[in-house]
């Protein structure tokens, strides 16, 4: 016996791996395209411009990343029925 049953309690560690991956992922491509638009505005010498631009462009595109994860977490395990009962 230890500390913590995993075999019972075990799905919160899986539950809280999912929510860690969302929130790195989210915060993973706005500081990526943060930093893009901040060498952008630098090399171009504009202010800000690119700045705004690529946040919003890693808000939408880490939106939809987290979409496409959540939804892959919440679909049904398809099971494979082509390897049982061959003919």
């Amino acid at each position: 016996m230890g500390f913590f049953d995993f075999k019972k309690h075990g799905h919160w560690y899986d539950d809280l791996a999912v929510v860690s991956q969302l929130g790195l992922t989210m915060a993973g491509s706005i500081l990526l395209c943060f930093t893009v638009g901040y060498f952008l505005d630098k090399w171009l010498g504009t202010k800000g411009l690119f700045i705004v631009i690529f946040i919003i462009l890693g808000i939408v595109g880490g939106g939809v990343t987290v979409y496409r994860q959540i939804m892959d977490v919440l679909k049904p395990e398809k099971k494979d029925d082509s390897n049982s009962e061959s003919p």
